[in-house]
């Protein structure tokens, strides 16, 4: 694993945003090692409260990271309680869709996974689907949502267990993307979300499919930085895949100017 930049420069800081309050060791165990592998220094950042302290970490920052984490809260999307929808944190909320908001504007890279995909999405006006049985055809056809199973997982990825298989399945990326420049026009990657995008936000665009039509990734080619967005946990299968290591990588990359 490299953590030294371009030339021999310092490697580019990034803030990594994640709920504290779930999974244990895992949260920082999984979301640094890519950003460590790819060549970046990840910084996971508490809640900050004011816009002030905001702009102070993202000065000092070449790129952010919007990890996993807790369900959104449907009121951040003007929508209803639902009864599938876990534990939320309303600090977490307020703060990440501000902090993807401010770092938009500010043109500095925006890697975003899970929760972070959806983040992203209701910054910009977007909704999501509280639950999995809203996703077209009732989600009967979308495996993933399996909690017991993501337990298994983060304790095996810390050496506590034997890895369970993965519920997984397909999807077709936009050939054009460039997600489609990094994967390819098709892949397999792991499902355990149970919220996904409804309605797109101002500027998104949808890149990946589900075969059953859920988004499975997006861009913003308005963003003057680069921005990319999975819905799957891409902590996870960059152990299982190198392309999608190399989605750290061209996160990692982009990050190395900013700050310079």
């Amino acid at each position: 694993m490299s953590s030294a930049g371009v030339g021999g420069a310092p490697p580019p800081v990034i803030l990594v945003t994640t709920g504290f309050q779930d999974y244990g060791d895992y949260i920082g165990y999984a979301t640094s090692r890519p950003v460590i592998a790819a060549g970046g220094l990840p910084l996971i950042l508490p809640f900050l409260e004011s816009q002030t302290s905001m702009q102070d970490a993202l000065d000092a920052a070449d790129g952010v990271l919007l990890g996993f984490g807790r369900d959104l809260s449907p009121r951040q999307y003007g929508a209803e309680p639902h009864p599938k929808v876990g534990a939320v944190s309303d600090y977490q909320d307020e703060f990440e869709l501000a902090l993807a908001r401010m770092a938009v504007e500010r043109g500095i890279p925006i890697l975003g996974i899970c929760r972070g995909l959806q983040v992203l999405n209701v910054a910009f006006g977007g909704t999501l689907y509280p639950d999995r049985t809203e996703y077209p055809g009732g989600g009967v056809d979308h495996p993933g949502g399996d909690l017991d199973v993501w337990e298994v997982v983060c304790h095996a990825t810390l050496g506590y267990a034997e890895m369970p298989e993965h519920p997984s399945h397909r999807i077709d990326v936009a050939p054009e993307s460039l997600l489609g420049s990094l994967i390819g026009s098709t892949a397999t990657v792991n499902s355990y979300h149970h919220q996904a995008i409804r309605d797109l936000g101002d500027g998104i665009v949808p890149v990946a499919w589900a075969p059953d039509g859920v988004v499975e990734a997006i861009e913003m080619p308005r963003a003057p930085g680069f921005l990319l967005a999975v819905q799957w946990e891409l902590q996870q299968s960059w152990l299982e895949d190198e392309a999608f290591l190399g989605l750290f990588r061209s996160f990692v990359d982009a990050c190395q100017p900013v700050r310079a």
